[in-house]
């Protein structure tokens, strides 16, 4: 009985330590998978060109309520400007009338009015001169109300406009930033659709390095290519140097201005050495050359203790190996690159570094997505040996 229970642990025990067997993958499998990606880099360019429609049609929205907002505006200084003339009319008149009722004395009925009104030189004339007296005043008074009037539904009219030209304003700025946020949906957009064409070419390139190796359509990777070496561990990948950005969330500015938020899928290494080694014995599954974000790119295989992994080193220059070679710890690789001045497509870069990412599973042998690469990653501290954030190490072996 205790045999079977030690028996039974035993097998649960190597159950869960053993690695997970990944489904192996031929090169037709490469092929359909290379297919979707390029289906999804066609939706890709599908919901683009939607959005730049939609960007067009609010930038015609904004230059539309503009127009409407400078109309208005010259319409309130149009009637502005009436407005003050109508005023300066208007006093002109009353000091008119108060002339005429002055000098015709109709207020308090003195003798001038009367002069004025029997001065005439016959019976006509003094009708006449009755009632031009009367209709002038009533005249002026009229012209006054209408003035007046003119003047009150140009001022309604003003504050009809300046309503208008608020709520044109805050039509504007929403669609300012429902513009914005377009621009920003495409820019992520164009990232994503310029990754997937580095994602294509990569699947390119490697399935043609798998026809060149004879591999047949149906037959396993693993089994017509170099087997990846076993080895015990990792060592870290530069002889000196600090860890200048940890694995994990993080903001900063890019390269190229931008600012950018978003999930670190690797650490990055700066300082004293410039050489790039291989972590650990391995072979080399695949180089991306002048990637948009990553520069350099280069991915190695590892075998650790039964485990599979492939390192990453971005922003790499003077590359010297080539994809199917063997490394070990003591091969350099590349140089440590990145510098932001020479570096104009790589706009994920600010300073000569090493960005060093570790993921499960044999990227572009077990699986041909960068994105699948990325979601296999762990944080290369847990795996790999460096000092905390900051610290520096003087070489590629010691403990901390």
């Amino acid at each position: 009985m205790k045999r079977k229970k030690f028996l039974l642990c035993v097998f649960l025990i190597s159950f869960m330590v053993l690695p997970l067997r990944i489904e192996a993958k031929t090169l037709n499998d490469f092929r359909n998978e290379l297919q979707a990606l390029k289906e999804k880099k066609a939706n890709q360019e599908h919901e683009k060109a939607l959005t730049e429609n939609e960007i067009s049609s609010v930038s015609k929205k904004i230059e539309s309520v503009t127009n409407k907002i400078s109309d208005s505006e010259k319409t309130i200084k149009k009637l502005g400007d009436e407005i003050e003339k109508l005023n300066e009319e208007g006093k002109q008149r009353e000091l008119e009338i108060k002339e005429v009722m002055h000098f015709l004395q109709i207020a308090n009925g003195e003798s001038s009015y009367l002069e004025y009104i029997f001065g005439a030189k016959d019976i006509t004339d003094f009708i006449y001169r009755s009632a031009i007296s009367g209709q002038l005043v009533a005249y002026n008074d009229k012209l006054i109300a209408e003035y007046n009037e003119t003047i009150k539904q140009n001022e309604k009219k003003q504050g009809e406009l300046k309503t208008e030209i608020t709520n044109l304003d805050k039509q504007q700025k929403e669609l300012e930033v429902s513009l914005a946020s377009l621009g920003d949906e495409l820019n992520k957009m164009t990232d994503v659709s310029l990754s997937t064409d580095e994602e294509i070419a990569a699947a390119e390139k490697n399935i043609k390095m798998y026809e060149d190796l004879g591999c047949k359509d149906n037959e396993e990777i693993s089994q017509c290519t170099s087997k990846v070496p076993y080895s015990g561990g990792f060592v870290r990948p530069l002889t000196s140097g600090r860890i200048t950005s940890n694995y994990g969330w993080r903001c900063y500015t890019r390269n190229n201005g931008s600012y950018y938020c978003g999930n670190h899928n690797g650490i990055d290494i700066a300082g004293g050495g410039t050489d790039v080694y291989a972590a650990a014995p391995g072979t080399v599954g695949a180089i991306l050359w002048e990637q948009s974000c990553g520069g350099n790119m280069i991915f190695i295989h590892h075998n650790i203790a039964g485990t599979y992994y492939t390192t990453a080193y971005f922003h790499t220059k003077n590359i010297r190996i080539n994809v199917g070679d063997y490394v070990d710890q003591n091969t350099i690789i590349a140089t440590m690159g990145g510098t932001p001045d020479t570096w104009w497509y790589d706009k994920c870069t600010t300073g000569g570094h090493l960005h060093f990412a570790v993921a499960r599973g044999l990227y572009m042998k077990d699986y041909i997505y960068f994105s699948e690469y990325e979601a296999r990653n762990v944080d290369p501290t847990s795996v790999v040996n460096f000092p905390p954030y900051g610290v520096w190490f003087s070489n590629r072996v010691t403990k901390y």
